[in-house]
């Protein structure tokens, strides 16, 4: 039975919350690392894993919306503007990368002010994006999949293609796995743990990948 709370743009509205929360939590750390002029050390490793992946997570998800999303619903609702849309993910996209090389340069012990502030003014640029970004693709994409009304086949094949094609622009599983997880609601974290098979959730997440992610936990819900 198809859980009627997982169609195709309920999940995507799902992972916008994991984004918006990240997002968020990057700036505050960032903000706060600026105050006292340096990365606390007991939460340094798992900073830097946590920006790391908040990075690839979301540069993943438009490279999804770019090639596979967008291409999909475009003559099915024509009317969004996609085009608008992808412009804006190469913004982001930008961004992103000065982001990767703050990350390097405090993995290199690089001067780490100059590093943070690096960080600081790229999260800025995304975070004045993303959120009207967000919103457009919500209102005009994904709240009206629904109406599209598409049989349990079609809504199965996209979920599973969709991720499927996420996941190999996502790695290292083991980080991004855990941090999708724990930057949503429990309730929010149930419907989505759906999608990932059993031993994801049962056992990978929680026991055999746990050391490897467990840093990041200051960060996650």
């Amino acid at each position: 039975m198809i859980n009627e709370n997982r169609d195709v743009g309920t999940d995507i509205i799902r992972f916008h919350r994991i984004i918006t929360r990240s997002l968020k939590i990057v700036i505050q750390n960032v903000n706060r690392f600026l105050e006292i002029e340096a990365i606390e050390k007991q939460k340094r490793e798992g900073f830097l894993k946590y920006i790391q992946t908040f990075s690839t997570v979301m540069d993943a998800h438009h490279i999804l919306e770019n090639e596979r999303i967008f291409p999909y619903y475009r003559d099915k609702l024509p009317d969004a503007p996609y085009d608008r849309l992808m412009t804006q993910h190469k913004w982001i996209k930008t961004s992103l990368s000065e982001i990767n090389n703050g990350i390097k340069n405090l993995k290199s012990n690089s001067d780490e002010l100059e590093s943070l502030n690096l960080l600081k003014t790229s999260l800025k640029q995304i975070d004045k994006i993303w959120h009207p970004h967000m919103r457009i693709e919500e209102e005009q994409i994904y709240e009206r999949v629904g109406s599209l009304n598409p049989g349990p086949e079609e809504n199965n094949t996209l979920k599973e293609e969709f991720s499927q094609f996420f996941g190999e622009h996502a790695e290292p599983a083991y980080l991004t796995v855990p941090f999708m997880l724990y930057n949503l609601s429990p309730e929010d974290r149930a419907i989505i743990a759906q999608g990932f098979p059993e031993v994801v959730t049962k056992k990978l997440v929680p026991i055999d990948w746990k050391d490897k992610w467990k840093p990041m936990q200051p960060f996650l819900l």
